[in-house]
């Protein structure tokens, strides 16, 4: 006779277990200041850091995780990849190891995917609630906090058909639910005193518009540095670069340098 369990010895949650995908920007602020207001208090918190965030991000992270303390809720739990052969551990590092540009570079997303979604599934595997809920054919609830304008409405239907038969996680949008557009999402961050959220990306990243990225130049000019770095070596490197022109897809940041 084994101590290992059966299916009949788990007993099933009472619900399926609500984790946030927290990203430490507007939308995701608000969100947490939703569920918290409306007395829903998730099972874990996560935060995908890139290793390649702006420090207002970070700032933010902390800053949301004292708030939510104080307020009877899970601290943000941080999560990061976690590489098995790879020289590197941030994407920063990835792409200066590959001679490569973040993939939006390229208008694919599979930076993302390792960087943001594989650490967070990979952290939920060993969680005991998530655990318990698929032993008994249960999934794991994920809240992403896509507000109800209308890209993010668009953003967040290719995420569900493209994940809407997935066996392990269901993905769920409250703001979006509720209503709740970005404007309307600053409001309820003041009016609960949470932390001013900034929007969130990584300091390279290729959807940033010129003025953003003059505004990085301006206000972090060694992250600047480290992003035309990034851009130089892929485009001097061994690949085929001939479908984009640079970190902005159709231009290239250190062309925005120069007009600067």
């Amino acid at each position: 006779m084994t101590n290992q369990l059966t299916l009949f010895d788990v007993k099933a949650p009472e619900a399926e277990p609500l984790v946030v995908s927290y990203g430490g920007g507007v939308d995701s602020t608000a969100m947490l200041v939703g569920l918290w207001s409306k007395g829903i208090k998730p099972a874990a918190i996560l935060f995908a850091d890139t290793g390649a965030e702006f420090p207002s991000t970070y700032r933010t992270v902390w800053q949301m995780t004292e708030w939510l303390l104080a307020h009877d809720m899970p601290a943000v739990t941080i999560v990061r990849y976690q590489p098995v052969r790879a020289p590197y551990s941030t994407l920063e590092e990835k792409c200066l190891a590959n001679e490569t540009l973040p993939s939006l570079a390229y208008g694919k997303h599979s930076c993302s995917l390792v960087f943001k979604v594989e650490p967070q599934q990979r952290w939920l595997r060993q969680f005991a609630p998530a655990k318990t809920a698929w032993a008994v054919g249960q999934r794991v609830r994920v809240a992403v906090g896509y507000d109800a304008g209308t890209r993010d409405r668009e953003r967040s239907a290719k995420r569900y058909a493209a994940a809407k038969d997935d066996a392990k996680f269901a993905y769920w949008y409250p703001l979006q639910e509720w209503g709740w557009t970005r404007e309307h999402c600053i409001q309820v961050i003041e009016a609960a005193g949470a932390p001013a959220a900034v929007k969130s990306s990584c300091f390279f990243c290729p959807a940033m518009k010129k003025p953003e990225i003059q505004a990085l130049q301006r206000d972090y000019p060694e992250l600047f540095e480290r992003a035309l770095a990034v851009e130089a070596r892929a485009l001097t490197g061994k690949h085929d670069h001939t479908s984009t022109k640079g970190l902005g897809r159709r231009f290239a940041w250190a062309d925005v340098r120069e007009a600067a």
